[in-house]
């Protein structure tokens, strides 16, 4: 029988390939993490663990702490040598584009901020102009905080809307006033670097599925609260996601109000339906600019966390309502917990009305209601950075002798 020997070498290359993914996924999530505790994780023998290890570390990616960092091993020998990911192998770009935020931090590989700007644009409907101010600060950002790209890796861009996830394209962001757009090949082109478009919401699930508190959780929600309401979904710890999944375009279904009135989840629980009752009909973007409706919102956050009798029983109706959608969901798909992102996390009667209407809808064992942890201040998305490192060294093959040529 004949033995097709190039079949034989590509096999082999590509079990390599996952193992070094497999090895190096354990060291960025788990790091800092000795060679032994590996092994117990992936299964994979201590010299296999050796022998990926050793290139991460001779490219710069990985290092071995000081021994007395490590464990002391369970019978005689050694204490067992650490390794972890290098800061200074590499950086990557975070970008996040919404309504009410718009920045560009730089990190490095560790996820430690080396810059961040914030752009605050007055206008955001126009995605010409945002992906040209988005590129040119991240020039700036590069040309001014790194001495060359050798070592940036990529870009990973999280957009407040409906995301093709092959192509990176844009399919409808509404509260951006964006149809379709090919974000991902626009910017790379701006940028000539590698670039991954992903929706707020999903990169901010995935952020919470990797490093936050959801971690180890089976069956997650994730709402993304903001201008418009937009929703993930996490099933036995895999996300939901692809070209057929709205990803932030659930405020558009109808809904009931507690009052019997049909309507949309948006006029009902989003920061679009808190504005029109607080100041009337004008405050919808046919009348006035997004930017404005966003830092409006901002403020009537502000007011409720000031325990504005007003505002805060609007954000408690707001919340009830979306509570009541969620009870609706968990009675077909058994939820765990509720992560809510974006600005209405940061109201504290918004979250709390939500977390009373579940546990009085779900019975004997309601879901966790909580916010988000991998949320900024402003409401936006801490999640650019953290899926950036994710995403080129662990989603994608690494080609170390690449990384090297770059950096000579």
């Amino acid at each position: 029988m004949r033995v097709d020997r190039a079949w034989e070498h590509r096999s082999r290359k590509d079990a390599g390939r996952g193992n070094q993914q497999v090895v190096l996924r354990e060291i960025v999530l788990s790091g800092p993490v000795s060679r032994t505790e590996i092994a117990g994780t992936t299964g994979l023998t201590a010299g296999t663990i050796s022998r990926i290890t050793r290139p991460l570390i001779d490219a710069g990616l990985v290092r071995e702490l000081p021994a007395e960092h490590g464990e002391l091993p369970s019978g005689p020998g050694r204490r067992c040598v650490p390794l972890d990911v290098d800061p200074q192998g590499g950086q990557v770009l975070g970008i996040n584009v919404g309504p009410t935020f718009q920045t560009v931090t730089l990190a490095d590989i560790k996820n430690r901020i080396i810059a961040h700007t914030d752009l605050g644009l007055e206008t955001v409907e126009d995605p010409e102009f945002v992906v040209g101010s988005v590129a040119r600060e991240s020039r700036r950002l590069i040309g001014t905080h790194l001495g060359g790209r050798g070592r940036l890796l990529g870009g990973l861009l999280t957009v407040a809307g409906q995301v093709e996830p092959v192509r990176g394209a844009v399919v409808s962001a509404p509260y951006l006033g964006w149809g379709t757009f090919p974000l991902r090949a626009r910017l790379a082109d701006m940028l000539d670097l590698p670039v991954k478009v992903q929706s707020v919401t999903s990169a901010v699930a995935r952020e919470e599925m990797l490093f936050g508190e959801t971690r180890g959780r089976g069956n997650v929600l994730m709402l993304l609260c903001g201008l418009g309401i937009g929703a993930a979904v996490i099933l036995d710890g895999h996300l939901v996601e692809g070209s057929d999944v709205a990803a932030g375009g659930i405020g558009r279904m109808e809904a009931v109000g507690e009052d019997g009135t049909a309507t949309t989840l948006d006029q009902l629980a989003s920061g679009l339906g808190i504005l029109r009752r607080l100041h009337g009909e004008a405050m919808v973007p046919d009348h006035t600019p997004l930017a404005r409706l966003a830092r409006a919102l901002l403020e009537a956050v502000e007011s409720d966390r000031a325990d504005d009798p007003d505002v805060a029983s609007l954000m408690a109706r707001a919340g009830r309502e979306l509570g009541r959608v969620i009870v609706q969901f968990a009675r077909f798909i058994r939820i765990e917990t509720v992560r809510i992102a974006g600005p209405l996390s940061m109201s504290p009667r918004y979250v709390s009305a939500v977390g009373e209407v579940v546990a009085e809808g779900m019975g004997s064992n309601p879901a966790e209601v909580v916010a988000s942890t991998v949320t900024v201040a402003a409401g936006g998305s801490s999640a650019g950075c953290g899926m950036a490192i994710c995403e080129y060294l662990i989603e994608r093959p690494l080609d170390l002798s690449r990384l090297s040529a770059r950096a000579a």
